[in-house]
């Protein structure tokens, strides 16, 4: 039923008592009721619109939602997958650097394509960890290697910071984009280090353990991989003792390396530091006042070294060889520790004494070529103003080179390949051939003391027609460059010994040319030398025409300290052992090495070469150079026209040889001889080297037989080989002119002094007895019977000196063999030494020695001091 509410009178309807006194109402002005409920419609059909529209969107996001999930699954999943596909053993394997150690144990350098050495974390400081936690990774221990608040926080500050931007990657995000290389900036690759990061904590499972990963693969500019070797090459301190500024500064080159290089870039360095600083203070790893302080400590950065080595010439050559024994793939890996035979005192003494000399004979007023200094600075010039691919011409200065060994295994003790690796890296030690000169000539006397001469043979030292050698030219004579000296004086007929010592070149091609080209051109291959072409079929190989390398001269020359051998080849490896510490690799070293002479031959070339140090070439060494006194033999090497010196000597443990010339021909200057260039670089190296490795005299074969020669005449002395030697004005003296040789057993030596021996020519002529079969050349002398000797009542005593030779004489003609030996009974044949008395000992200098014997039946009859010899027999000769 409808109701009018205007018929309606409210004021009318009862009310009760405390009613009537209130106030009337207000009437109600209603719309009328059609309006009101087109109102309620429309709000009505507002609200159905409203849910209507909601309820689409809830409906579309939820479609939405699904399609996105749906959506995303299919899309994360083959990241997802790809995530589990990467074989996470690789996080252990870090291309390590390969270690390369001197004889003592040393570091000479590294072989790396990543320079690092892994450390583990207890051995790092603590400043540095919390310098990394406050800069890359703040909630590292307590996300699972995804940060979300971490990515809402780098979002937010990166909304409102202007200046520093704060990365959301953690530190476990890190590690596998550098492990895995995910270096494409992509939101897929996102994803992918999202789920490998996840999958590297769950497998893991210690954070120390991700972080010390982290540390040692990470890299911090300037070369350097992992925080040790960042903390070596920027302060040079083990990271143990890293302080807190200096930890700082390594954590803030991590997002950009290059750019933040402390050593390339120290504003920006300084910049990026003390924002970390910030950030430690932030996380309350240090105060503000500390962190103020610190802001404004300067650190000191180490200068840059070179981390290839010290010697950039070792360094190749070690880098090389290990290439070959163990391939590339293996050395890329590295963590070898390579122990070298190089010294390194050594090394250093010789490259520095190498560098002086040659800029030395740079200033020699003389000296017209292009220096060192020039060729710098017009490269210098060069490269200020030339384009990349445009490289400057190799240098055309000065080179030298040197190379020390050990003259029993062949192990290389110093090796200096040029003088300067950034300039020429051309090998000159193996790689560089030049002529030897006259270092070449005791190969000459080698073979020709192989051959029935001895350093007593004479020569003929007179000019030679130079068209003999066709060296320098075709007329004129052959020039005397070999004896370190314009003014050379012809001797006429020397001895070998002399020739030798003095470097006299046409005495040398003389006795060269009886010996012959093929035997000498044998005996130094098989000494180590190679030849090649037909210049070995000439006498200009007799003075060292033909091209050899410090290695193979120098290789050749350790004959002569080891009595005629030598090792099959130089080595500079001593072996590698692997990151376990194993050793995978040893040279083979022969113990014998090849027989290229016999032990004679050696003794006497290393006489004759220890003479080159008294009365020869290298004189200046102990004179001017400061050489020790110590056994040492060597030669000089002077070639034609002073366009290559050469110095090769030894002492009993080392051989050395010093070269200096230009890689291609060229006068050095004009007298430039070995004597002045290279001889000062040898002594002061072999000085080193006698310190570590002590000489020791040279020692003639036991059976070798001892004579006495004249220096006049060459020939078996006489007692009359003396010299009148003026002392002073009016004052003269007779000087005894001989010396002593030692000579391989039957030796063809007859002659005795012409000069000297009163017009005696042989001394078969002069003496009744002549030799005995033993060779020993005996006194005309008759032992009589029935003498009975007087016997000493005490040792006889002798001085220091024993002028007399009272304790081993010395015959002026010939001994034999230093051995003893009781011979046997006695026979017939009288001149037999087995036919000598029973008892009778053969004594030391090769003489028989009568001893005491008594009689059984004469014991009684003897006074007390005597005793009765056996019946005594004549010493009889040929």
């Amino acid at each position: 039923m409808a109701h009018d509410f205007e018929d309606i009178d409210f004021d009318a309807i009862g009310t009760t008592g405390g009613d009537r006194d209130r106030a009337p109402r207000p009437v109600i002005d209603l719309p009328p009721l059609g309006e009101r409920e087109k109102k309620r419609a429309k709000r009505r059909r507002r609200l159905i619109f409203w849910v209507k529209f909601f309820g689409f969107l809830f409906i579309l996001g939820l479609v939405v939602a699904m399609v996105g999930a749906v959506g995303a699954f299919f899309y994360l999943k083959p990241r997802y997958d790809l995530a589990q596909t990467f074989d996470l053993s690789e996080l252990e394997e870090v291309e390590v650097a390969s270690r390369i150690f001197d004889r003592n144990g040393r570091e000479l350098g590294r072989i790396f394509v990543q320079n690092r050495r892994p450390v583990s974390l207890d051995n790092v400081s603590q400043h540095f960890v919390n310098a990394l936690l406050a800069a890359e990774d703040s909630r590292f221990y307590q996300h699972d290697g995804v940060d979300y608040v971490g990515i809402l926080r780098a979002v937010y500050y990166s909304m409102r910071s202007k200046g520093f931007n704060q990365g959301a990657s953690t530190i476990t995000q890190q590690l596998a984009r550098q492990t895995f290389e995910l270096k494409d900036r992509t939101l897929s690759r996102k994803f992918t280090e999202i789920f490998l990061a996840q999958r590297i904590e769950k497998r893991i499972g210690s954070k120390q353990r991700i972080l010390e990963l982290y540390i040692n693969r990470i890299y911090f500019g300037g070369g350097y991989y992992g925080i040790a070797a960042a903390s070596e090459g920027y302060f040079g301190k083990d990271p143990a003792h890293l302080s807190v500024v200096e930890a700082a500064t390594l954590a803030a080159t991590i997002p950009n390396p290059y750019h933040r290089s402390p050593r390339s870039f120290p504003e920006v360095s300084k910049k990026w530091r003390d924002h970390v600083l910030t950030r430690m203070a932030a996380e309350g790893y240090i105060d503000n006042d500390a962190r103020d302080r610190l802001q404004k400590t300067e650190i000191d950065i180490a200068a840059k070294t070179n981390i290839t080595g010290k010697s950039a010439f070792v360094y190749e050559k070690v880098r090389q060889e290990v290439i070959e024994l163990l391939g590339y793939e293996a050395v890329s890996k590295g963590g070898f520790a390579i122990h070298t035979t190089i010294d390194g005192a050594l090394q250093e003494q010789a490259e520095a004494a190498l560098r002086d000399q040659l800029a030395k004979i740079e200033q020699h007023p003389d000296f017209k070529q292009e220096t060192l200094e020039q060729y710098k600075a017009k490269k210098a010039a060069f490269q200020e103003s030339a384009h990349p691919d445009q490289t400057f011409p190799a240098p055309k200065y000065l080179q030298g080179a040197l190379l020390l060994i050990d003259n029993k295994t062949g192990s290389v003790l110093a090796r200096v390949s040029g003088r300067d690796f950034n300039d020429s890296m051309f090998d000159r030690v193996s790689q560089g051939r030049r002529p030897t000169g006259t270092a070449f000539m005791p190969f000459v006397y080698a073979a020709a003391f192989e051959n029935q001469f001895f350093p007593g043979t004479l020569v003929d030292d007179t000019p030679m027609d130079t068209r003999q050698v066709m060296v320098g030219g075709t007329t004129g004579i052959l020039g005397e460059w070999g004896v370190e000296s314009f003014d050379n004086v012809y001797e006429n007929i020397i001895t070998a010994r002399r020739a030798l010592a003095k470097g006299k070149n046409a005495a040398t091609v003389r006795i060269g040319q009886k010996v012959g080209t093929e035997a000498v051109v044998k005996l130094a291959q098989k000494a180590g030398m190679s030849f090649s072409g037909d210049l070995q079929k000439f006498n200009a190989t007799f003075l060292g025409r033909n091209p050899s390398s410090l290695e193979e001269l120098c290789l050749a020359y350790t004959i002569f300290p080891n009595n005629g051998r030598r090792a099959e080849k130089t080595h500079i490896i001593a072996n590698i052992r692997d990151s376990l510490g194993n050793i995978i690799y040893t040279p083979n070293v022969a113990m014998h090495g090849t027989q290229a002479i016999d032990r004679y031959t050696a003794y006497q070339i290393n006489s004759v070469l220890s003479d080159s140090f008294k009365l020869g070439t290298a004189g200046k060494a102990l004179e001017k150079f400061g050489l020790g006194n110590y056994p040492v033999a060597g030669k000089t090497g002077t070639e034609y026209d002073f366009t290559d010196n050469w110095f090769v000597g030894y002492t009993s443990e080392v051989t050395c040889v010093v070269w200096t010339g230009f890689d291609q021909s060229g006068t050095i200057y004009p007298g430039a001889f070995s004597s002045d260039t290279v001889l000062p670089v040898w002594s002061t190296v072999m000085n080193e080297a006698a310190k570590k490795f002590e000489p020791k005299a040279f020692i003639p074969p036991a059976d070798a037989e001892q004579v006495e020669i004249c220096l006049k005449s060459g020939e078996l002395a006489s007692d009359d080989c003396y010299e009148v030697v003026q002392k002073g004005e009016g004052i003269a003296s007779q000087v005894r002119c001989t010396y002593t040789e030692y000579l391989r057993p039957n030796t063809n030596l007859e002659l005795i002094c012409h000069l000297h021996g009163k017009g005696r020519s042989r001394l078969q002529k002069e003496m009744t007895q002549s030799r005995t079969k033993d060779g020993l050349l005996r006194a005309g002398m008759v032992v009589q019977e029935n003498v009975q000797p007087v016997l000493p009542i005490a040792p006889t005593v002798v001085g220091a000196n024993d002028p007399y030779n009272s304790l081993a004489p010395v015959l002026r003609a010939r001994v034999a063999p230093v051995v003893a030996e009781i011979v046997a009974e006695p026979t017939a044949e009288g001149d037999d030494p087995a036919a000598l008395p029973a008892g009778t000992e053969i004594g030391s200098n090769g003489i028989p020695v009568a001893r005491p014997v008594l009689t059984e039946t004469e014991t009684q009859d003897l006074p007390a001091q005597r005793v009765q010899l056996p019946r005594a027999r004549a010493i009889e000769f040929e």
